[in-house]
């Protein structure tokens, strides 16, 4: 009997649909390598070989731990990878689409929970003397998502520090609460309607920043980590369902739950 999947396609068609989008990735990512490799930029060259690498990850897991990952969800693991790096870093579609980021890192919390979901799913399927509650899986489920998000922020600070990126993205303010900024301790400094700053270099070299203050990441990574929170939260509501009454309506959530390879 062939299952459909919530893209109206059976096994074998997924299937077969994933492996096409595969070597779609491959293909545009080895293209972009050769072009990058051309033009000698270092960084992007890592970018696009991390890419590559880390497309191979469903396949290892699998392996590693005799596990089968849903056809929809190597397809939605292998998208969410190449419309970060390929497409978000390289291809500037952070810059081009403001919604790219919070959609990623939406994206990123709702699939971090399921990872988080399967790993607890299969460990209470697999014990007899111990049943952990659905509450319990949903909260694990959250938390697991929760420190992937934290672990992507860290991530992207490193990138910025080592690799001189800007995955943090900065962006323009026009006020600051400042502590630094008041004239009496513990108090705070309330600047508002800011209209421009000049940053002043050692080298005698004069930076205006037009219409505010420049924050380097903070809000960037702020926001990053509440939308992150919200497709947890979605995923664990629908988790515990699932894995509390297992009915037909929630059955959508086996496309995102790895099983046991039989």
């Amino acid at each position: 009997m062939k299952i459909v999947s919530f893209l109206g396609r059976s096994t074998n068609d997924a299937s077969k649909f994933v492996k096409f989008i595969y070597i779609l990735y491959r293909l545009i990512a080895i293209g972009m390598l050769i072009s990058e490799a051309a033009m000698g930029r270092g960084n992007e060259m890592f970018i696009v070989i991390l890419t590559l690498v880390l497309f191979e990850t469903p396949a290892i897991i699998e392996n590693q731990f005799k596990i089968m990952i849903p056809d929809i969800l190597e397809f939605v693991i292998i998208s969410f990878i190449f419309s970060s790096t390929i497409l978000g870093e390289l291809s500037d579609f952070y810059g081009y689409l403001p919604f790219w980021d919070t959609g990623l890192h939406t994206l990123n919390g709702f699939l971090a929970a399921g990872v988080g979901f399967s790993s607890i799913y299969l460990l209470n399927e697999g014990m007899g003397s111990i049943r952990l509650t659905p509450i319990f899986i949903a909260l694990t489920s959250f938390c697991f998502s929760m420190t992937i998000g934290v672990m992507w922020e860290f991530g992207e600070f490193t990138a910025d520090q080592w690799l001189n990126t800007d995955m943090q993205k900065d962006r323009i303010i026009q006020k600051v609460n400042s502590v630094e900024l008041a004239k009496r301790p513990n108090t705070v400094k309330h600047v508002n309607n800011i209209d421009r700053t000049t940053i002043h270099t050692s080298d005698d070299k004069n930076i205006v920043i037009k219409n505010g203050y420049l924050d380097i990441g903070l809000i960037d990574t702020m926001k990053d980590l509440f939308v992150n929170l919200i497709g947890a939260i979605f995923f664990s509501i629908f988790g515990y369902f699932y894995s509390s009454s297992r009915s037909k309506r929630y059955k959508f959530i086996r496309n995102f739950v790895v099983s046991k390879d039989k």
